[in-house]
């Protein structure tokens, strides 16, 4: 008799994956809650909201998810920024931007004691380092930056928070990452820093970012691998994302519901004009796109349409185009986390060929398909077509990254910090 021999392969690790819980988010998230619809165990808070938002924060917290506190400090420092929301918290500043020549070895020492005594209260599992935007090399910030994370680390050991882990947050432009002197100067002044986590935030990548830039930053990721940390990609979201995440240039990315999907350091400089909230826009996963109301109805005016674009999942939306409109968030954080869990099921050596194959190739048939289609709405054929030439240009790069990446090192996912036994089932 000849014996069988099965080869059990590890489980893959899971993509890292962090929702951005946003100044409104806490509404949308609580109504997920209600209707066990919520896919994502990590959340970030913003702490200019926290205090706005203790209901949802308890109840992810009694649920075992991963609470990881942004202290927005680098909108303090931002002209466009500084005199928002920010400027109420303890280590903002109501009448100007912070500028480096405030952070001397004797002058806003209070900065991480503040962070820590709030991360503390609000029994937060993780705290981004206050670090800020550095759009040049060399920047006095770095050095700042370096110093408030160990200062932060010293003052949550003090405060009872020797158990808060602190992510380092590397906020820059993809310009900048690109420059290798740059990038290793950036790698080595942060390969010491108390850090659990690296996070990249880099203006000119995420959801709308072009094929040479999606490369540019999974390859300039690559160099912080030996750092040994995990790398998290933030504000970012669509194929860009997971194709970083997929090539292994991050172990994890991070996002709102529809929303800081990309960040745009430009929009900081200015000065703040005001304005109300963004329109309702709604996520078609088969194009990578997220249409204003307008713009998918007439989408959907043309025949056939419908049933190619629109929602068939009945476990998301039962009445497909109906549930969309209704309840576009819902439907957003549905088909983002099954995307990031059908990467993740791929084994990280694969992972770059299943993400050509099963997520960026069927965009481009559909964008293609879309555009030899007659709509009536010129706003509609105009984005479509800056749809079909954005996934397009997505692909050759990728592909020829793909070809040339056999050796290239991978991102570890990072670990999970709630509570395990909770967060299995208690959120949906």
């Amino acid at each position: 008799m000849i014996a069988t021999v099965h080869v059990l392969h590890s489980k893959p690790s899971p993509i890292g994956s962090f929702l951005r819980v946003g100044h409104t988010g806490h509404r949308k998230l609580e109504a997920l809650i209600a209707a066990s619809r919520l896919r994502f165990r990590r959340f970030v808070f913003d702490a200019t909201h926290v205090d706005d938002q203790k209901d949802l924060l308890a109840t992810l917290q009694r649920a075992g998810c991963e609470i990881v506190l942004d202290p927005n400090a680098a909108e303090t420092a931002m002209l466009g920024r500084f005199g928002s929301s920010v400027s109420t918290l303890p280590w903002g500043n109501p009448d100007r931007p912070w500028e480096p020549g405030d952070f001397g070895r004797t002058r806003n020492l209070d900065t991480a004691k503040a962070i820590a005594e709030f991360a503390v209260r609000h029994k937060i599992d993780a705290v981004l380092a206050p670090t800020h935007c550095i759009e040049t090399f060399p920047s006095p910030w770095l050095s700042i930056d370096l110093r408030l994370c160990e200062e932060l680390r010293h003052e949550l050991d003090r405060a009872g928070g020797t158990h808060i882990p602190i992510d380092f947050q590397l906020i820059t432009t993809n310009t900048l990452l690109k420059d290798q002197a740059a990038r290793e100067a950036l790698v080595a002044g942060i390969r010491h820093a108390p850090a659990e986590n690296i996070w990249l935030r880099a203006s000119g990548f995420g959801a709308a970012a072009t094929g040479s830039a999606t490369r540019a930053f999974i390859e300039a990721s690559r160099s912080f691998h030996e750092i040994n940390k995990p790398i998290i990609a933030d504000y970012a979201g669509g194929l860009s994302a997971l194709a970083a995440a997929a090539f292994g240039g991050v172990g994890g990315f991070s996002h709102g519901m529809n929303q800081k999907e990309t960040f745009r350091i430009g929009d900081w400089r200015k000065p703040a004009t005001g304005g109300g909230g963004s329109a309702k826009r709604i996520y078609v996963p088969e194009l990578d796109r997220s249409f204003k109301e307008d713009q998918l109805n007439a989408l959907f005016s043309v025949k056939g349409t419908r049933a190619r674009f629109g929602c068939n999942d009945t476990t998301c939306c039962p009445h497909g185009m109906e549930d969309m409109l209704e309840n576009p968030h819902r439907h957003f954080v549905i088909q983002r986390s099954r995307q990031i869990k059908n990467l993740s099921d791929a084994p990280e050596a694969r992972r770059a060929e299943h993400f050509l194959l099963h997520h960026l190739d069927p965009a481009v048939r559909s964008a293609r398909l879309a555009s030899r289609l007659k709509f009536a709405n010129g706003d509609v054929v105009k984005l479509i077509n800056e749809t079909k030439k954005r996934l397009t240009n997505l692909r050759d790069p990728l592909g020829d990254l793909h070809s040339t990446s056999a050796s290239a090192t991978r991102s570890a996912a990072p670990k999970f910090r709630g509570n395990d036994q909770n967060s299995q089932s208690a959120v949906g």
